[in-house]
């Protein structure tokens, strides 16, 4: 075989995996080809990138079969009314026939006319999607009748160094955060969207390589192992700080992104937060609303909350990290208690 193979293994470990899943290349706009951005990734001390370009997977073919680095496949279907990831994709699909590189929209020999078919499909191929900044405008998402049943996904965090996303970012983790209220479970997850690293000589804000990262809890340091932690929502964005995020109910332990069941009185949180900053906020969410907050002082800061629960009544549970001035560094996905809510709006203009 000639070419970079997607089904290599580069760690047989388990652990957390840090990544980007938002990056282009010269196969469409970004500044450099595949296998460079790949290298500059690891020389970002990251674990993986998703190759994600603009309607296209040409990248795939120009990655070098000695590429000692993981790149989950993918693309960005990028329409005029919003984009949208897909992971897992190592081939073409016939629902890319119709979908141009140049005209951002789909033609009439396109198999699916509208987005919300599409994902569909996309999850019946058990592959993955992320609605991309949801808030950025101009590329913000009008795709109002998307299904969140077949939603895996969402941007939180895109592009750190874009100004307009000081607003949008914050905007779409309320979204999300309505969405978990409704009962939807849908993974939060970051991406840089790099094109070109930051050029302020030219004025050019530019992107950083993992800044934010998210990172992944997976069995091995693969393709299959990255997306099935995407899949169960073992994941946290960051800014820079690693932590881990645990449940202790009746003494069973349960971390990000799992249903911790129907358990009755106390649960007991603990966190470890390793980050620069000499003083952090570690708050503890509750369904979207801060109900405990704990400063912390040094590098590593460990930290413990507790709550409540009746076993009956629904609820979610969420790290965040802040920097002293309330600058958000860390939020992961939820560990969800009490039975699953059976959500009633579907559709994404039901939020908006």
């Amino acid at each position: 075989m000639n070419s970079y193979s997607f089904d290599q293994v580069f760690n047989s470990n388990s652990g957390w995996y840090r990544g980007d899943f938002h990056v282009h290349t010269t196969a469409s706009d970004g500044d450099s080809p595949p296998s460079l951005v790949a290298e500059l990734a690891k020389a970002e001390d990251l674990d993986f990138i998703a190759i994600t370009d603009h309607n296209t997977i040409a990248g795939f073919s120009e990655l070098r079969k000695d590429l000692d680095f993981l790149v989950v496949p993918g693309i960005e279907i990028t329409l005029k009314e919003g984009h949208f990831n897909v992971f897992g994709m190592d081939g073409w699909r016939d629902w890319m026939d119709g979908i141009s590189v140049n005209q951002r929209k789909f033609s009439q020999s396109a198999k699916y006319q509208r987005v919300p078919d599409l994902m569909h499909q996309i999850s019946a191929e058990r592959l993955l999607n992320s609605i991309n900044h949801p808030y950025l405008q101009p590329w913000e998402w009008n795709f109002n009748d998307t299904d969140l049943r077949t939603t895996h996904c969402l941007e939180i965090w895109n592009d750190l160094y874009y100004p307009d996303n000081k607003r949008a970012n914050p905007e779409a983790v309320d979204m999300w955060n309505r969405w978990l209220n409704a009962g939807h479970r849908i993974a939060a997850i970051g991406g840089s969207d790099y094109h070109y690293p930051p050029r302020p000589e030219e004025n050019k804000f530019g992107e950083r390589l993992g800044y934010p990262a998210t990172l992944v809890y997976a069995d091995e340091l693969s393709v299959a192992g990255i997306m099935a932690g995407l899949r169960h929502r073992r994941t946290y964005v960051s800014k820079g700080p690693q932590v881990s995020f645990e449940a202790e109910i009746n003494g069973e332990i349960f971390g990000i992104g799992a249903d911790a069941g129907d358990g009755e009185g106390k649960i007991k949180f603990a966190a470890t937060i390793l980050s620069k900053p000499k003083t952090i906020q570690a708050q503890l969410v509750k369904n979207g609303q801060v109900i405990a907050e704990v400063e912390g002082k040094g590098r590593k800061v460990e930290i413990t909350f507790s709550d409540l629960l009746d076993g009956n009544t629904s609820a979610w549970y969420r790290l965040d990290v802040s920097d002293s001035e309330g600058q958000k560094l860390v939020i992961t996905n939820p560990i969800f208690t009490g039975p699953r809510r059976e959500p009633t709006l579907f559709k994404y203009g039901d939020f908006v």
